[in-house]
């Protein structure tokens, strides 16, 4: 995932949620079953952000084209919320074949990040405590009663397709499945728009580009529910097929798994820093904004391409670059300008080049370091430690022309 900045936490029970109804793996509940399902997802998350002492999670995601796997992400969460205090411990291989695994930990005065690519411990220390940083719970978020009414839309008449089991010790177990004539043309419309953003020829040649006949083909899921009502673990799968530009038939398999285990006997421990390689960093407090904990990570070269569509494909045709000459927890200075290739010269007319100077927002929900443009327009970009990346806040994707600028800025390792 450009996410937001939600722990990670979060977004495990939003994807529960999500991929039990929206892409109609909720067709595991009749009515009774499917308010059954949605009452244990909000009943788990209000136990896990008030009620239970420590727990861990699970989740682990698996991408596959014809068996072969394309992606996949295992992320171990451990909370004590005794002590405020969460450690991650996450592996992952992108799309495009690149492995990272990272370790975080927080409580309320320290946030500390080890990357598999760096033997150094970034440790950032506050001096003044943050508010709870162990779980927050989804169904409370601003926008959570309209997501629910989207995924209540979406899945319609497959909550009659349901099958709930109930064990003699009072637990659950909701489980079902779709084949690809239960499934509604608009999940399939959805699918096939997404799989071809995702499979569009522009990532790594080994990929396979979905150009046509993309459609759902089968959906599983299953629930189990202790006796207590809290789910203790949810599994997904679902087989998208399609055809790429040569006519061979590719299987997508997907398949997602949470788990929460060591109910109220977890146990989060601090890393041990003593010998190790440390750099640190003090915040006077959080209104200071988000913990970034090392900014001088970001001096350099940050790019990404700039296209245009020809012949019914994409065509670079430049590059832009920011480049940070100089960066803190309050402010930063550098230049933005666009290269453009020999021969795509009309594409040119706009080249912009100027320096800047931005300044850290002072908010403590926003991570922006603002700055104005040679236009004198205000932009804002952030910086993304776990992923390496700068974002840049524009008001629009494209310009005129039909170039395509895209907002995600990488290191520019050459």
């Amino acid at each position: 995932m450009k996410l937001t900045k939600k722990t990670t936490m979060v977004l495990s029970f939003t994807l529960g949620a999500m991929l039990l109804a929206t892409t109609a793996i909720a067709d595991i509940a009749a009515k009774s079953g499917y308010d059954q399902l949605k009452d244990a997802l909000k009943f788990t998350a209000a136990q896990c952000s008030d009620n239970l002492k420590s727990f861990t999670m699970d989740i682990s995601y698996d991408v596959k084209d014809n068996g072969k796997t394309l992606s996949f992400m295992n992320q171990t969460e451990k909370c004590d919320r005794t002590k405020t205090a969460r450690e991650e411990t996450t592996s992952e291989q992108t799309i495009n074949g690149n492995n990272y695994s990272r370790q975080t930990y927080f409580d309320k005065a320290t946030y500390i990040r080890l990357s598999n690519d760096d033997p150094t411990y970034y440790v950032t220390e506050y001096t003044q405590e943050r508010k709870d940083m162990a779980f927050s719970n989804p169904f409370k978020e601003n926008n959570a009663d309209d997501a629910e009414k989207i995924a209540d839309a979406i899945v319609g008449n497959l909550k009659d397709n349901v099958v709930v089991t109930e064990n003699p010790d009072g637990s659950k177990v909701l489980s079902g499945s779709l084949t690809e004539v239960q499934i509604p043309s608009l999940i399939n419309a959805l699918a096939s728009f997404e799989m071809k953003q995702q499979f569009n020829g522009q990532q790594d040649n080994n990929l396979p580009h979905l150009s046509k006949d993309v459609f759902v083909k089968t959906i599983d899921g299953t629930a189990k529910i202790n006796k207590d009502g809290v789910m203790e673990s949810i599994l997904g799968s679902a087989v998208v097929s399609g055809k790429d530009e040569q006519g061979t038939v590719h299987a997508i398999t997907i398949e997602v798994l949470a788990k929460l285990t060591n109910i109220n006997s977890t146990v989060v421990t601090k890393p041990d820093l003593s010998g190790k390689k440390v750099v640190k960093n003090v915040i006077k407090n959080e209104n200071s904004g988000p913990e970034i904990s090392n900014p001088q990570e970001f001096m350099g070269k940050f790019k990404n391409d700039i296209l245009i569509t020809k012949d019914g494909k994409f065509v670079k045709v430049g590059e832009r670059i920011i480049e940070i000459t100089q960066i803190d927890q309050t402010s930063a200075t550098g230049r933005y300008y666009e290269v453009y290739k020999t021969g795509f010269d009309q594409y040119a007319t706009t080249k912009r080049d100027f320096s800047f100077t931005a300044t850290k927002s002072k908010d403590k929900n926003s991570p922006e370091y603002k700055f104005r443009t040679d236009a004198g327009i205000n932009e804002a970009f952030f910086l993304d430690e776990h992923a390496g990346k700068i974002y840049l806040n524009e008001s629009t994707t494209f310009s005129e022309g039909g170039i395509i600028f895209d907002s995600t800025f990488s290191p520019d390792l050459e």
